[in-house]
């Protein structure tokens, strides 16, 4: 009897035309391929609603159901010629309206589905389907009151609708208005109150609002309703690194970790707060496990060496940057890192002989030259530095950090006037390259030439490091040139601010407190300068300047 029940439920459905002439045959197709549709077998189903369409050509029903297969294996084009077909045989078809409406928006051809969905709901002004699509089509392009028209006219006759309820809070939040946003999620919550999508948005849309702990309190919601929302422990723990505390956090992410092993960025995250919590001994353990799984990952491998570093292993921290990809970014980052370790651990000459065996392994990756350079600066060899940086600038003649430090070195090396052209040469090629605007504009000021140019191009440079006490020096420097020490003191205490271990800024604040009479504290910071001084022959002859202005009246 219940077999019985369901074919003839199943007729209902079919076209009329099945009734007549052939019809049998039509049917018999249209249930095998029913039948086949319903197990998964959509080849064999196609063929069958083939041979009942064969039996059945006016059938509107056979073709929406072929057509909604040929949706499901991809072929869009065929599906759309049934439906047109079928839509035209019965003009209110709404199964083969809303079915090409949805293959129109798939395509982005949304000109085309909108007339179809209203075509819907001119049948049924209460279609809560076809408004929900049509809303979806107004609101991927960007129509957002005639969505919310839909969403409320729904709402207009089920106004516990959750689904008019959630698009209209979500859009209202797109909108920026938070307070309609809110208000509509909160009526949502009271019929649905573990709605997690809706326990979401609000945490989000109070982290917009600066409400964090209420933020929270909504994660905290979501996760109660699923526990297993990645999303919302990640925005708890977030919320916690925001706040500083760390250990909550850690917690967090912890508990994330164990939702999904798989996803090691969790463990990266852990790693990174252990380091601020200056728990290196553990970050370094998480780094080295997730190494252990993807050891070619560079990322990792970097924040490694960070933990190492913090920690004081300045030798295993080398070993780590040296295993990076020469090609990589994290390499990258390292040149500007390894001349130091390699000089605070005292390993520059071990550092130049590693740097020439990777020269000798590939010779075309400059930031290796600029790492050797470093190191030949750091010897005092500036001849073997220049030597370096011309081969590096052979191979990438554009390069601003090698055109930089190259200048720096024929600077040191002596030959000012060779160090200015290379600069020159940086600035046609970077013109708000703070480096090369600095450095020219500081050798105007040395020479007490082209005063105003030196300020205005020492000016450009500290519009790009506003924060950099070298340029406040060389800014301080042409006022005291110019005879403007009142300014130039200005500038020189906000450059020994910022840098209060260079000796060069200690040793031109004496000279600005001569100028301005101050002998006391021209004394005192000269004293500064020599104990800040590594140089020898540099201390000598800040020694004999000392003695001058002690031995003045």
């Amino acid at each position: 009897m219940r077999r019985i029940l369901q074919v003839l439920l199943l007729f209902s459905f079919i076209s009329p035309a099945l009734a007549g002439q052939e019809s049998g045959m039509s049917l018999f197709f249209f249930l095998k391929g029913h039948q086949s549709a319903q197990a998964g077998r959509h080849d064999e189903a196609i063929e069958h609603y083939k041979r009942a369409l064969a039996a059945d050509p006016e059938s509107a029903a056979i073709k929406s159901e072929l057509a909604l297969l040929y949706v499901r294996k991809g072929d869009l084009s065929g599906a759309e010629v049934l439906l047109r077909e079928s839509i035209s045989t019965q003009p209110k078809n709404r199964k083969a309206l809303l079915l090409l409406a949805g293959l129109y928006s798939s395509r982005s051809e949304f000109d085309k589905a909108r007339p179809l969905y209203g075509q819907c709901i001119a049948m049924d002004n209460e279609d809560t389907e076809a408004r929900l699509l049509l809303g979806s089509v107004d609101v991927t392009e960007k129509m957002y009151p005639q969505a919310i028209e839909q969403y409320e006219t729904i709402l207009g006759y089920d106004d516990d609708n959750t689904m008019a309820l959630y698009y209209a809070a979500r859009l209202y939040g797109e909108m920026k208005e938070y307070g309609k946003s809110r208000s509509l999620y909160e009526k949502l919550l009271a019929v649905r109150p573990a709605f997690e999508l809706a326990l979401l948005d609000l945490g989000t849309l109070s982290e917009i609002e600066g409400k964090p702990d209420e933020a929270v309190g909504y994660y905290t919601r979501a996760i109660q309703a699923n526990p297993a929302s990645k999303k919302a422990r990640a925005r708890i723990a977030a919320i916690y690194v925001q706040k500083k505390d760390y250990d909550k956090a850690i917690s967090e992410f912890e508990q994330l970790s164990d939702l999904d092993r798989q996803d090691l960025s969790v463990r990266e995250n852990i790693g990174l707060l252990l380091i601020e919590e200056r728990r290196f001994d553990e970050a370094i353990r998480e780094f080295t496990l997730i190494l252990a799984s993807k050891p070619t990952d560079d990322k990792t491998r970097f924040y490694l060496a960070m933990a190492l570093q913090e920690r004081g292993d300045t030798r295993r921290t080398i070993d780590e940057l040296l295993k990076l990809n020469m090609k990589s970014q994290e390499f990258k980052t390292a040149t500007r890192m390894l001349p130091s370790l390699y000089i605070k651990a005292g390993m520059v000459d071990e550092g130049i002989g590693q740097m020439e065996r990777l020269i000798a392994k590939d010779n075309t990756n400059t930031d290796i030259y600029l790492i050797l350079s470093a190191l030949y600066e750091e010897k005092a060899d500036y001849g073997r530095g220049v030597i370096v940086l011309q081969k590096a600038r052979a191979i990438e003649p554009t390069n601003g950090d090698i055109l930089y430090q190259l200048g720096m070195l024929w600077e040191k090396k002596g030959d000012n006037t060779t160090a200015l052209k290379v600069m020159e040469e940086l600035l046609a090629l970077e013109p708000d390259n703070p480096g090369a605007l600095n450095f020219i504009g500081y050798s105007y000021a040395e020479k007490g030439i082209n005063l105003d140019k030196a300020e205005e191009l020492i000016r450009r440079a500290l519009e790009k490091r506003p924060d950099d006490g070298y340029i406040r020096d060389s800014l301080a420097w042409v006022f005291y040139n110019k005879g403007e020490y009142e300014k130039a003191l200005a500038e020189i205490l906000k450059a020994r601010e910022i840098v209060s271990d260079d000796p060069v800024i200690s040793e031109h604040l004496s000279d600005i407190y001569v100028k301005l009479g101050q002998r006391d504290k021209a004394i005192e910071s000269l004293r500064t300068s020599i104990n800040l001084e590594n140089k020898e022959e540099r201390k000598k002859i800040l020694s004999e300047k000392l003695k001058g202005l002690e031995h003045q009246q």
